[in-house]
C-alpha cells in the first residue's frame, strides 16, 4: 500500500510540475507497433522494450520475416527461424514482474493486454507479402481506425508485413490513403528485405520514414569496435550481471548475453529509444538527435548522420544514460518504490523556444526541476552545435550550475538556430538523467 501511495504521489507531483510550466496537460502517449523477425538481437531488444512499456500506447507486437530469418514454406526452406513462442515466453516473464513494475508507474500495460497485441504476420520467406495475414490485417486495422494520431511502425526485421498491410489498404479503400499517409511514422533498422524500396517508397511516396543506416551498429553485435573503454564498462559482463541478469526477476534473467556474459546485441533498440521522451525534443525534428540517433533528410526519408565524423556518436553520446535507465527499470522488477530510483523531473523557468540577437547576453535556469526520490541533482549545460545551424560554438558560463548564461556570437546570422541542452542527473543508484533542450532563433 505504501508503494502504491508513493506512485500516486509521484504522478501527482509530475502533473503539477508540468502544469506549472508551459503546457496544460501532458501529451498523449505515442501509439506504436513493433514488427520483429525473432533474431537474437530482436529478442534482446524486446526485453528492454517491455521494461519501457509504460512509455507508449502499444498497438501491436507482430512477427515478421527478414533476409536473415524466415519460417519457410513449400517453395522456401527455413532460414534460421526461431519459433514465435519466444515472445509468449517473454510475456509470461513480464506477467511475473508486472505487479512490481506498476508500483513504479501505473501506466505499465498488463500482460493480458500485451498478449492481445501479438499477431503472426508474413513470415514465410524474405519479402513475403503475397497474402494478408493476421499480423498485416491488424496493422491495417490500426492504421484505418478513427484515431488520427500518429502510429509509429517499428521495423526490427523486414518491412514486408507492413508493406502487405499498406497494400491491403490501397486495394480495399484507396480513398483512405491520404489519411493513412498522414498517420504513419515508419522507423526502419537498416534494410532487412527489399519491400520498403520495392513497394512502400514507390506506392506511398508521402510517408514519413526514418532509417537507421549504420548508427544502429553502435549497439549491435560488434559494439566493442564502436565504443570507447569508458563506454564499454556499461556493457561488459560485470555490469550486465550486477544490473540486469542477477536478482532482477525472470524477465531480465531471460536476456541472452554473449558466451562471456557481456551484452550481446540490440541493433533494433534505436527504433524505440528514439520514441522515449526524455526531454530532447527529437520527435519534433529527427535532426535534433536523441537516444535513438540523429538523422538528416535524404530525398524522401531521414537517414543516420555523423557527429564529429562518427556514425556511432549520435547514439553513444547518450549510452551511459540509457544503460543506467535500463538498470533502474530492472530494479523496478523486484524493488519497492522507496528502494529504487526514478528519473528527475527537469523543468525550466522559461520557454523552450527563445529569440535572441547577436551579442545579446541570455540567461537560462532549471530551478523548477525536482526529483521524485528527493535525490540531489547535478546540472550540465552544453551547446549542441551539430543539431543547430550556427557555425560558431557558444561558451556557457558556469555550465555546472542550476543557472547559466551565454552571449550570442556576434557572427550569428538571422535565422540561425542555437541548441542548448540542460542535462540533469540525480545521485540515486543508478544515477538517472533527463534533459531539456532550449532552441534560440537568432533575429537581427
Amino acid at each position: 500500500m505504501e508503494d502504491r501511495m508513493k506512485s500516486l504521489v509521484w504522478l501527482l507531483a509530475v502533473g503539477l510540475s508540468f502544469q506549472a510550466t508551459f503546457a496544460e496537460q501532458p501529451p498523449a502517449k505515442l501509439r506504436t507497433i513493433v514488427t520483429t523477425d525473432g533474431e537474437a538481437d530482436d529478442r534482446c531488444s524486446m526485453i528492454r522494450f517491455l521494461l519501457h512499456a509504460n512509455e507508449w500506447d502499444i498497438r501491436g507486437l507482430i512477427h515478421s520475416s527478414s533476409k536473415h530469418h524466415w519460417k519457410g514454406d513449400a517453395s522456401h526452406p527455413e532460414k534460421k527461424w526461431t519459433d514465435v513462442a519466444w515472445l509468449d515466453r517473454q510475456l509470461e516473464h513480464y506477467a511475473t514482474v508486472y505487479p512490481n513494475l506498476k508500483l513504479h508507474d501505473p501506466f505499465f500495460p498488463t500482460s493480458e493486454y500485451l498478449k492481445q497485441q501479438v499477431f503472426v504476420g508474413n513470415i514465410a520467406y524474405e519479402g513475403d507479402m503475397e497474402k494478408p495475414t493476421p499480423g498485416s490485417e491488424h496493422i491495417a486495422a490500426v492504421l484505418l481506425d478513427a484515431d488520427p494520431s500518429p502510429v509509429w511502425l517499428q521495423v526490427w526485421g523486414g518491412a514486408n508485413t507492413i508493406a502487405r498491410a499498406l497494400k491491403s489498404i490501397a486495394e480495399s479503400c484507396p480513398e483512405r490513403k491520404a489519411d493513412v499517409t498522414r498517420k504513419v511514422k515508419l522507423f526502419l533498422i537498416a534494410s532487412q528485405d527489399p519491400k520498403a524500396e520495392e513497394y512502400i517508397l514507390k506506392n506511398w511516396p508521402g510517408l514519413f520514414i526514418i532509417r537507421s543506416t549504420g548508427a544502429y551498429l553502435a549497439i549491435a553485435y560488434r559494439w566493442e569496435q564502436m565504443m570507447t573503454a569508458a563506454e564499454q564498462k556499461y556493457f561488459d559482463k560485470d555490469w550486465m550481471a550486477k544490473n540486469i541478469l542477477q536478482r532482477h526477476g525472470p524477465l531480465c534473467a531471460a536476456y541472452e548475453v554473449r558466451k562471456d556474459g557481456a551484452f550481446r546485441s540490440e541493433g533494433d533498440s534505436p527504433a524505440f529509444l528514439h520514441l522515449i521522451d526524455v526531454g530532447l525534443r527529437n520527435l519534433e525534428q529527427p535532426s535534433y538527435g536523441g537516444w535513438g540517433g540523429r538523422f538528416d533528410l535524404d530525398g524522401n526519408q531521414w537517414r543516420s548522420i555523423t557527429d564529429n565524423g562518427s556514425l556511432a556518436q549520435p547514439i553513444m553520446r547518450w549510452a551511459t544514460a540509457f544503460q543506467n535507465d535500463w538498470a533502474a527499470r530492472a530494479d523496478w522488477c523486484v524493488s519497492s518504490y522507496r528502494e529504487a530510483n526514478h528519473p528527475p523531473n527537469i523543468r525550466l523557468a522559461h520557454a523552450l523556444d527563445l529569440v535572441a540577437r547577436p551579442n545579446e547576453r541570455v540567461k537560462l535556469s532549471a530551478r523548477p526541476s525536482s526529483d521524485p526520490d528527493q535525490n540531489q541533482l547535478t546540472f550540465k549545460w552544453w551547446h549542441f552545435p551539430e543539431a543547430g545551424t550556427s557555425s560558431t560554438r557558444v561558451a556557457l558560463e558556469r555550465p555546472d550550475q542550476v543557472e547559466t548564461s551565454f552571449t550570442v556570437p556576434a557572427s550569428a546570422k538571422s535565422g540561425d538556430a542555437i541548441h542548448i541542452i540542460c542535462e540533469v542527473t540525480d545521485n540515486g543508484a543508478p544515477p538517472l538523467t533527463r534533459y531539456q533542450r532550449v532552441i534560440f532563433k537568432v533575429s537581427e
